[in-house]
């Protein structure tokens, strides 16, 4: 019987000691869930504020006056940009339906249908070609006077669908540049937090001294690029302008030298 009460109390301690190591288990189990919960909402915190950098306040926190400086120019480039659109779609720039009849007038020697016909398009072309039917009406001038009217007239037209585009051209020109001095700027700085760290270097200092800086030259290119492009986008257009002038002014010089029988005989061929 001794013995018997012997192996149940021993039964008893192996139990109790079962008990406790399922107990610790249990809890350090918890303690793990706990730890790798807290990881992930440090991570989801962390991913969270990388991700924000994009917000106008963050960006002007983190950037300083350089991204300051490239948001202002980004509100002028997109003002300019604006501008010009409703400035070239209003001119009618793509229209040339009123030249052929405009011609044909001047050639038959009717100058005042044609400057009727032109007077009904508020377009730059019509305004050069008008301007030497005028200057033909005030006088017997020669054909180079004629000439030289429309081609004044014409820098006129075109100097007012370039302007305000020397802006566009700077703040493309000058955003990288100041992105990139942002970017020079705040690695001086990293390098110098890191110094100042000495052997207790933090590889997240470093990094996040680096993106930072980088983040300059990435939003002086976010405003360069549209500039640019809307720069090149509007020159080609002027550029066609041009061309159109001219072949204009050719054909309304031609038309203004050849007599009105000859235009009646060259039609009824």
């Amino acid at each position: 019987m001794i013995g018997a009460a012997s192996g149940a109390i021993r039964m008893a301690q192996n139990a109790s000691e079962g008990a406790s190591n399922a107990a610790g288990a249990a809890s350090d189990a918890v303690a793990g869930s706990a730890e790798t919960v807290t990881g992930a909402a440090d991570v989801i915190a962390r991913s969270g504020a990388g991700d924000s950098w994009y917000s106008l306040a963050s960006l002007l926190d983190k950037g300083g006056p350089i991204v300051a400086i490239l948001l202002v120019l980004s509100v002028i480039s997109a003002a300019v940009i604006l501008l010009k659109i409703f400035q070239f779609w209003s001119a009618g720039l793509s229209k040339r339906s009123f030249v052929d009849p405009a011609v044909s007038k001047i050639e038959a020697g009717d100058h005042t249908a044609a400057l009727d016909i032109l007077k009904k398009h508020k377009t730059p072309l019509a305004r050069a070609m008008a301007a030497g039917v005028r200057a033909k009406m005030r006088g017997d001038l020669r054909d180079e006077d004629v000439a030289a009217e429309i081609v004044r007239v014409g820098t006129m037209e075109l100097g007012a669908l370039q302007r305000y585009l020397r802006w566009l051209e700077v703040i493309g020109n000058i955003s990288p540049l100041l992105g990139l001095l942002g970017t020079v700027i705040g690695m001086i700085n990293a390098f110098q937090s890191l110094e100042a760290a000495g052997t207790q270097v933090d590889p997240a200092l470093l990094s996040g001294g680096i993106w930072v800086a980088l983040l300059t030259t990435a939003v002086g290119l976010i405003v360069a690029l549209p500039a640019i492009t809307a720069l090149n986008l509007f020159e080609g257009k002027i550029d066609e302008v041009r061309l159109s002038m001219r072949d204009a002014s050719a054909r309304v010089i031609a038309a203004l030298h050849a007599r009105p029988s000859e235009s009646h005989s060259m039609a009824a061929q």
